[in-house]
C-alpha cells in the first residue's frame, strides 16, 4: 500500500515538474524570439543539426549578405543556442556546433504552439 502511494506521489510530482517547465519557458519568453522559434521548429523535424546547418536553413533567403549570415551564426553561438540550452530544450556543444533536441518532438511542437509570439 505504501509503495502504491509513493508511486502515485512520484507521478504527480513528475506532472507538476512538466507543468512548471512549460510555465517557465513561456514566462521567460525564450520562445518568443523568432530565431529561437525557427531553430526549435527545425529541430522538431530533424532532432539533431549542426550550427552550420541551422544557419543555412535560417539564411536561405538570398537577400542576406555574407556579413548578415556571419552575424546570424555569431548570434546563434553566443545567444540563441545557449538560451535554449539553459531552458533544457536543446543540448548545444559549442566546440563542434552540434545541437540536439532534448525534449520529445511532439512536446516541443506543442510548446511552440502554446507559446505566444513576440
Amino acid at each position: 500500500m505504501a509503495m502504491l502511494i509513493l508511486a502515485e506521489a512520484a507521478l504527480a510530482f513528475a506532472g507538476l515538474l512538466d507543468d512548471a517547465l512549460v510555465y517557465l519557458v513561456q514566462s521567460s519568453g525564450v520562445l518568443g524570439h523568432p530565431v529561437r522559434r525557427r531553430v526549435m521548429s527545425l529541430l522538431v523535424d530533424r532532432e539533431i543539426a549542426t550550427r552550420e546547418e541551422l544557419v543555412a536553413a535560417l539564411s536561405d533567403d538570398e537577400t542576406l549578405s555574407e556579413r548578415e549570415v556571419e552575424r546570424l551564426e555569431t548570434m546563434l553561438h553566443h545567444d540563441h543556442l545557449p538560451r535554449l540550452e539553459e531552458e533544457l530544450l536543446v543540448e548545444y556543444d559549442d566546440r563542434n556546433g552540434d545541437v540536439v533536441l532534448r525534449t520529445d518532438p511532439a512536446e516541443a511542437r506543442e510548446l511552440l504552439e502554446s507559446t505566444p509570439k513576440n
